[in-house]
Formats: structure tokens, C-alpha cells, sequence
């Protein structure tokens, strides 16, 4: 086991995938508790950059993500599995597209690539067409993450088919946010807020990254730590167990959550319902 505080910069710059399991819950994080604080936070450190540019800025702690090695063929992309802070990773990646969208819409070209190489894998290292992308969502996740992080640029995001979805509403919102923030103090200032913004997003920003080795126990480590943000239910404890057990045994894991679990995630399966004065999910 590795720990290392990261910034976004150097965890996504690698040609890489970062992988979501099937035994983590799908993508549950709002605007009200995490989209709208982690802008603020970003914002915050980018108009430091804007009013003291020449001042040493320290960067804003986001939290702590768990990453384990997977065993690589010779010549294929580095792989990893989020074991933890796949909300949080899976947000960043949102944002920054969001962001680079918006970079390129006011020509900020240089600051839009930057941003474009923590989201995309170039070219020549993809041989799969999900090799794409950096971070690679849990099953249910990925027809939304796909339709809105390949959409065309602008994105118009009452035509997408998944607008509903929880992680297309997130890069609108991001979308929005950044369009109004860089035009903020008018047109003339729109590179300038736009270098401080990328810069921000990429630099001032930090994860603690704990790398683990293909041979620790990672469904204990995962339990272990998801004390943290939205509480498990016990029936993401049951899936967690029951596909890390599958994983280990070789088993094809996506095509028996295709057949056994798959109609379990649904709207009706995840409403809340009342006993009492307690609420059950």
C-alpha cells in the first residue's frame, strides 16, 4: 500500500483507466451537498489566482480515493479499480469536461487541451472504445456518462436521452457554472479568468491516493473506509460481497449482473419509504 497527496493533474495525466466495479452503488451525488460546495471551492481558488497572481496559493483538500493495480497485459493501458472516491472521481471528470467545453466555446485553446488531456485518452493508446475515457462508471452509470462526455460541443442537453440521469444534470450544472463565472467581470477579462480557472482545476485541488497492490483485500478496505459520505445500504454491502467474491473466483462478473442484480437498480428498488419515523431506501 502507497499513499500520496495528488492533484488532479497528476492523478489523470497518465494514459490510464480508472474503473468503477460493479459492487459500488451507482452515481448518487447532488447539487445541494457536492456539486455546488466542490465549485465553490474551486472557484474560490481560482479568483485568488485572478486578483493575486504572482502569490503562492495552497491547495484546497477535496479528500481521500482508493485505487488497486490490476494486472496488465504487455502493451495494453494501465488499468485501476476504484476501490473508494468514485463519486468524487467521477464528479472531477464531469466537471473538467464540463469546463473544457466551456473553455472552447471562448477560445481559450490552450487551457481547453489542458483540460481535455485529465478527461480523454489520446488516440493512439486506445484500442477499445472504452478506452476513451479515465474514469470507466459501473454498468448502469455508463449510458449517461457517455451520451453527455461524447457530446458535441456546445452540448445541448434537452435532446440527450439520458437528461434525467443524475450524472447528465451534473455536467449541465458544471456547464452552467463555468459559462457564468468566465464572463463574470466582462469580455475582456475572459483568458485571463479562463488560464486561472484550468489552472485551479488542475493544481489546486488534492486527493490523499492510497495505490494498493492487486493482492490486498480490497472489499475489507472499501467497507472500511465508506464511513465516509453517503451511507451504504445494506444491500450495497450484499452486492459488494457478493461480485468481490465472484471477482476473485474468475467468474464474469458483468454478465451475471446483467442476469441477477441489474433489476434491482431501479427507481422503484431505490425509493425511499416510511416506518415510523424512519426512512428506508
Amino acid at each position: 500500500m502507497e499513499t500520496q497527496v495528488r492533484t488532479p493533474q497528476a492523478v489523470f495525466m497518465q494514459p490510464q483507466r480508472l474503473v468503477v466495479p460493479l459492487f459500488q452503488r451507482p452515481y448518487v451525488w447532488n447539487e445541494e451537498n457536492q456539486w455546488e460546495p466542490l465549485w465553490k471551492d474551486m472557484t474560490r481558488m481560482a479568483e485568488k489566482l485572478v486578483l493575486h497572481p504572482g502569490m503562492k496559493h495552497y491547495p484546497h483538500f477535496l479528500g481521500a480515493v482508493v485505487l488497486q493495480q490490476v494486472q496488465n497485459a504487455s502493451g495494453t493501458m494501465q488499468e485501476r479499480i476504484i476501490i473508494d472516491g468514485q463519486q468524487r472521481l467521477t464528479t472531477l471528470q464531469l466537471l473538467f469536461d464540463a469546463l473544457h467545453a466551456q473553455l472552447v466555446a471562448c477560445n481559450a485553446e490552450a487551457a481547453a487541451l489542458r483540460m481535455e488531456t485529465l478527461v480523454v485518452n489520446a488516440a493512439p493508446f486506445c484500442r477499445k472504445p472504452e478506452d476513451r475515457f479515465k474514469v470507466w462508471p459501473t454498468n448502469r452509470d455508463r449510458p449517461a456518462f457517455n451520451e453527455v462526455m461524447a457530446a458535441d460541443i456546445p452540448t445541448d442537453y434537452s435532446t440527450l436521452k439520458n437528461k434525467h440521469e443524475r450524472m447528465v444534470q451534473a455536467h449541465h450544472y458544471f456547464s452552467t457554472r463555468a459559462a457564468e463565472w468566465l464572463t463574470s467581470d466582462g469580455p475582456e477579462h475572459v483568458q485571463t479568468r479562463a488560464i486561472a480557472i484550468e489552472t485551479a482545476a488542475r493544481e489546486l485541488l488534492q486527493m490523499v491516493v492510497i495505490d494498493l497492490n492487486a493482492e490486498e483485500n480490497a472489499q475489507e478496505i472499501f467497507e472500511t473506509l465508506n464511513a465516509r459520505g453517503s451511507q451504504l445500504t445494506a444491500a450495497d454491502l450484499i452486492k459488494n460481497f457478493i461480485f468481490q467474491q465472484l471477482l476473485e473466483e474468475g467468474s464474469d462478473v458483468e454478465k451475471l449482473y446483467e442476469k441477477h442484480w441489474k433489476d434491482f437498480e431501479t427507481a422503484f428498488w431505490e425509493t425511499e419509504v416510511a416506518f415510523g419515523r424512519l426512512r428506508y431506501p
